[in-house]
């Protein structure tokens, strides 16, 4: 049986900065850490958490609330999360929640949730209050708890920034238009020369007036503001009749692309709030003899895997899950401590640590999608 002394020895290290290593404290220089975890990893070291239990008073479990397994996103988070955790020397619990706030409830007031060190809510429905109820005596971290912020340890995907970077990719595009309304030497030329030409339609949530628009929180609304954003600034129309509202999945995205080209084809640009809503709609797009990108350039957000492996790739806004996974777990170990210290957990009942919030970074992963080459 591999011990911590077999890892501190082919580290290089002593048994204790060792020991730090694997429980993710900071006191451990990142090289020093890295060496250690891999050590680890080659010997496939298995930390005895019975033993630490007695040592510490703690389980090593931490829970994980997420929407939907079935979903793209939320599954490889989870399976980031739940590796990443392993590394640290924890395990994890997860649980859907289906977008039910009776679910979601139920999980934070279960034995599973009892047993967690700390527990990381993703998406969380509940009100506000009762999620700050929870955090008062458990240590907790909200992926995406828009509402939340300094109240509670917060991560957030960048869905305003993200989304308008990703309008502006496909707005900086050539334009096409629909055929025998614009001349083809018109519609080459690229959109600073003409900034009326593209016909823009944005899929995933419903219409929002710009005056509440702007206020609005959650991700469908704000992603909606990102992409409200670029074309105001680049003198294009925000209209009721080109937002559609769909489920964030594959089918969903698939039945309101061959809904919406039953009734029109006057667009020649797409984003969807999401990568499974895009999936569906690219299909959708080419089961009906619409060239992507020639015809319709398309875009999603939060860059997938499955993106790759779509004809063409879809293009996207990438936001990676590892780096969620290690800031929501970086938020969530030293909330853990901290609770720990002052023998009472959370952010309202530790004042010694305040309500931090991190938005994690992203890139645009032009796949082919969303690229389109100018007509001569």
């Amino acid at each position: 049986m591999v011990t911590l002394d077999d890892v501190a020895a082919k580290a290089r290290v002593s048994r204790m900065t060792a020991s730090n290593a694997l429980r993710g404290k900071s006191v451990v220089k990142p090289e020093t850490a890295k060496r250690v975890l891999k050590a680890a990893a080659e010997l496939g070291y298995q930390p005895n958490l019975a033993a630490r239990q007695l040592s510490s008073g703690r389980t090593h479990i931490i829970g994980l609330s997420v929407v939907d397994f079935d979903l793209i996103f939320p599954a490889a988070l989870t399976a980031a999360l739940s590796d990443q955790a392993y590394r640290r020397g924890y395990q994890t619990i997860a649980q859907q929640t289906r977008s039910s706030t009776d679910y979601e409830r139920a999980m934070m007031g279960s034995a599973s949730a009892q047993i967690c060190d700390g527990t990381i809510l993703c998406w969380p429905s509940s009100d506000s209050a009762q999620v700050l109820q929870f955090a008062g005596s458990h240590p907790l971290v909200a992926f995406d708890g828009f509402g939340l912020e300094r109240r509670v340890d917060c991560v957030f995907t960048p869905c305003v920034a993200g989304a308008k970077v990703a309008m502006e990719h496909l707005l900086a595009q050539p334009v096409v238009a629909p055929e025998g309304t614009v001349p083809p030497e018109e519609a080459a030329r690229p959109l600073a020369g003409n900034p009326s030409r593209h016909h823009v339609l944005v899929l995933g949530t419903p219409y929002c007036p710009v005056d509440e628009l702007m206020a609005a929180t959650g991700s469908g609304p704000m992603r909606l503001r990102g992409a409200y954003e670029a074309l105001a600034e680049h003198g294009l129309p925000y209209q009721e009749q080109d937002i559609y509202l769909c489920g964030w999945n594959r089918k969903s995205g698939y039945e309101a692309m061959a809904c919406i080209l039953r009734e029109r084809r006057d667009f020649d640009t797409v984003f969807c709030l999401t990568d499974p809503i895009a999936i569906g709609a690219l299909k959708a797009l080419t089961d009906a003899g619409v060239r992507v990108p020639e015809d319709v350039a398309i875009m999603g957000f939060d860059g997938v895997e499955d993106g790759q492996y779509t004809n063409p790739g879809l293009s996207s806004v990438m936001v990676d899950v590892n780096e969620v996974a290690t800031t929501c777990l970086d938020l969530l170990v030293s909330r853990i401590e901290s609770a720990g210290a002052a023998s009472r957990g959370g952010a309202a009942a530790d004042g010694s640590l305040p309500a931090r919030s991190v938005t994690v970074g992203y890139r645009i992963e032009p796949r082919g999608s969303a690229e389109r080459e100018a007509t001569r």
